[in-house]
This record gives C-alpha cells, structure tokens and sequence, in this order.
C-alpha cells in the first residue's frame, strides 16, 4: 500500500503547480520556467522527516540546466534562422531587374533593347550542334547550326537578331536566315554598320523557346534548354517562402537560379 504522507505530497505539488498554470497560457511543451516552478514546488511541500535525497536534486539541477540550454539553442537557431531569410530577402531584391536562368522557365521573354539567354548541359563532345528558335505557338523560327561544343555547360544569348554561345558571336550566314528584314533609312536605303554590313531588324517582342539538340555518336538528341526570364519583383509569402515574378507571368523560387546574367 502506498505510503499516505507521500501521496498527499504529490498531490500537493500537483495542486500548486495547476493553481500557478491558471494564470499563464496553456501549452503542450515544458519550458525551463515550467520545469522551475514544478522543481521549487517539489522542495515547498517536501516531509521534513524524509528530505529529499542530495543525488535526486543534484539530477533534477541537471535536467533544468539540459531544459534550460536547449531552450537556449532554440532561440539561437531561431535567430540564425531568422538572419539568413532576411539575407535571401535581400538576395532577391537585388535581382529585380536582372536576367536570370531557371529550369522551370520554358520560355524567355523579349523586349526591346533586351535578350533572352538559355543554359543546357551538352552530354558529350559534338561536332554538331543546332538550336532552333520557336514561338509561344511552337513555330520553329529559324534553326541554326552552330558547330562544334565540348561536353558540358553551354549557353546561348539572343537578341532578336544576334546570337552569341558561351559569350561569343556567332557567325551567322544570314542569307539562310526566314527573317530577312534590314533597318533602312528615311530615304529607304538600308543602314550599314562599321563593317558595311545591314543591320538586321529583330524579332518583335514576345515569348521564345531555344530546343538545342546535338548529333552524338550519329544519333541526333534533344538537349533540354532552360531559358532565362526578367526578374519583375520579388514576393515573401507564407513561411517566408520567396517567390521571383519574372517578365512573362512566369514564376521561380530563388533556389531555382542557375545563372545570372549581366
């Protein structure tokens, strides 16, 4: 049978430590100020002829310093945390307006003055390699040849009219072009450039697709291009999750950046 003076302890403590709840906020996890007070408690109502043991309390000390430094970690963690969302907050301001490549972007979209750029990874050395330009409607605009490219990263950069890979100028026989449309003057002459040559009008403004593929040990794959959007804004949402609106309607988490261009 228990012992009565031990049950009528515990009952004691547990009636002293639900009176001092009534005045805080319900919850479903023990603090170090909770586990304080059921440890003074314990100490208030102890029997004076059965102290408690030296070891027990020196246990429970213990435990309230383990609950007190984890509390402590907690809020260390929550702070860290909490720089590193406004870190990416700014991150991501500081890219509106710029150019970025993301997987999940299909399409690029043009303005004037602008280009559009995309980033594939060749699987293996090719000595032929060829992008064709689509529209929105998957109208294949023009295809291109552009040679040879060593296994890895490439990318392309277009502004209507001129295409650079991997940052250089492709020579591009523009008698094979579909778009042969050349600025002119108010006399109708076309305009030449430093080199003598006509300048190209580009392509109007809209959404545009690169579909690169490369001829690989005589079987030609297509190599998936993702394409590049303007950064609009930035918006924070529900758990300070940050979500980039670029030009186009499209969407893309900051994490999703592959490049970003200059």
């Amino acid at each position: 049978m228990a012992d009565v003076t031990s049950v009528g302890q515990s009952q004691s403590v547990l009636d002293q430590y639900a009176q001092s709840e009534k005045q805080t906020e319900k919850s479903n996890e023990l603090g170090k100020n909770d586990f304080l007070k059921l440890l003074v408690a314990q100490m208030n109502n102890q029997n004076p002829l059965e102290p408690q043991d030296n070891t027990e309390f020196v246990a429970q000390l213990a435990q309230f310093s383990s609950v007190e430094g984890i509390d402590n970690l907690n809020n260390t963690v929550d702070d860290m945390a909490s720089e590193l969302r406004s870190s990416q907050a700014l991150q991501a301001s500081s890219l509106v307006g710029q150019s970025v490549v993301v997987p999940s972007n299909d399409f690029g979209f043009l303005q004037n003055g602008d280009l559009i750029a995309s980033y594939s990874e060749v699987p293996a050395t090719t000595m032929n390699l060829t992008v064709q330009i689509k529209n929105k409607a998957g109208q294949t605009l023009e295809t291109i040849d552009l040679g040879y490219h060593e296994k890895g990263p490439m990318s392309l950069r277009w502004d209507g009219a001129n295409l650079e890979m991997d940052g250089e100028i492709v020579e591009l026989d523009r008698s094979l072009l579909n778009r042969q449309e050349y600025f002119v003057d108010e006399e109708g002459n076309q305009v030449l450039d430093d080199a003598g040559n006509p300048i190209p009008v580009p392509y109007p403004i809209g959404e545009y697709q690169f579909e690169v593929s490369a001829s690989i040990d005589g079987v030609n794959e297509n190599i998936g291009a993702a394409m590049s959007g303007k950064v609009d804004s930035v918006t924070l949402g529900t758990n300070n999750q940050i979500t980039l609106n670029l030009a186009g309607g499209a969407k893309a988490s900051l994490s999703d950046v592959q490049q970003i261009l200059n």
